[in-house]
């Protein structure tokens, strides 16, 4: 009777020693202050000259942004009749659909499984390429 009095008073101790360690676990955690982003001072003497070197950036990132939706290149992975598709990078595919009047260089070429292409033409909004002219590189 004993022994069993002592065990189930050390099982009480043990696991009232872990609900109190717990308790000053679930204690809140201190949110850390905002990070404060380093800004242009207002009276800085070239400022003007950095606002329009921002302007000339964004305006070469967006025209780059509408150059890479109508251009791919890249190695030919498939191609049957009218439908094309390039690997544009590790794990990047881009479909590309020919028409009647897609012009591809050297003329008369015929794209085939391993070459190198350039494709330009109209970006679609699944995102795939509407072909305008293909030129083969290898």
């Amino acid at each position: 009777m004993r022994s069993s009095l002592i065990a189930v008073t050390a099982v009480l101790l043990c696991l009232g020693g872990v609900a109190g360690a717990s308790a000053q676990a679930a204690a809140p955690a201190q949110t850390p202050p905002p990070i404060v982003l380093p800004t242009l001072p207002p009276n800085t003497p070239n400022s003007q000259v950095i606002k329009t070197a921002v302007g000339i950036g964004k305006v070469l990132l967006q025209r780059q942004r509408i150059f890479d939706a109508n251009h791919a290149s890249g190695r030919v992975t498939y191609f049957k009749h009218y439908d094309l598709q390039v690997q544009t990078g590790a794990n990047q595919y881009r479909n590309v659909r020919l028409h009647h009047g897609t012009v591809i260089n050297p003329r008369g070429g015929t794209p085939s499984i391993g070459q190198v292409v350039d494709v330009y033409g109209a970006g679609q909004p699944d995102g795939s390429l509407s072909a305008d002219t293909i030129t083969i590189r290898q």
